[in-house]
């Protein structure tokens, strides 16, 4: 069994939008279904679509993705993954990036995990950097311990150092260091 969709549609003002989806099914009882939609026009352009499939043994993975660029040349681009299987676990994951038409950028993405007994993992990252310097963080989640470790340089060359944990019934841990452009040590303010 097939079954799709398309639409297309005009503005007077160039603006367009489209649209256009399906789902099939197998012999076998995979169910696939897919969607997909655009706008463009002066102020720039975005699509984004999902894939979706259903397998059998009632597994379900889920993917999607997004891109779009304005009018003045910034841009965004991101995707996701997520699979759900029938005994409770689950794999999730997920990325996005944006660079700014004046030079700037950021990046971030994690993943997740689940086991079948309910085990839980995570982990994000997040890069950025523009005009004034730049930053990198990673976040990582698990048996009740929370890490993140930091780093941020500055534009003059600066640069701080940092990790942090908490562990649940524990508390909470920080270490930071700083140095310079030439590599020595100073007292963080």
């Amino acid at each position: 069994m097939v079954r799709t969709h398309a639409s297309l549609a005009s503005g007077p003002d160039g603006r367009r939008a489209w649209h256009a989806g399906g789902a099939a099914r197998d012999g076998e009882g995979t169910l696939v279904h897919a969607r997909a939609a655009g706008v463009a026009g002066p102020d720039g352009h975005a699509a984004a679509g999902h894939h979706t499939v259903v397998g059998a043994d009632g597994t379900i993975t889920r993917q999607g993705g997004v891109v779009a660029q304005g009018a003045n040349g910034g841009t965004v681009r991101g995707g996701r993954s997520v699979q759900r299987h029938p005994d409770g676990s689950l794999q999730a994951g997920y990325a996005v990036s944006m660079q700014g038409a004046a030079g700037g950028s950021i990046s971030r993405s994690g993943s997740r995990t689940r086991s079948a007994d309910g085990e839980r993992m995570a982990s994000r990252q997040t890069q950025a950097s523009g005009a004034r310097g730049s930053y990198a963080g990673s976040t990582t989640r698990a048996d009740g311990t929370l890490d993140h470790d930091s780093t941020i340089t500055g534009a003059n060359g600066n640069t701080y150092q940092g990790q942090t944990r908490f562990t649940r019934g524990e508390g909470l841990s920080h270490t930071g260091t700083c140095t310079d452009a030439q590599g020595r040590t100073f007292e963080c303010k």
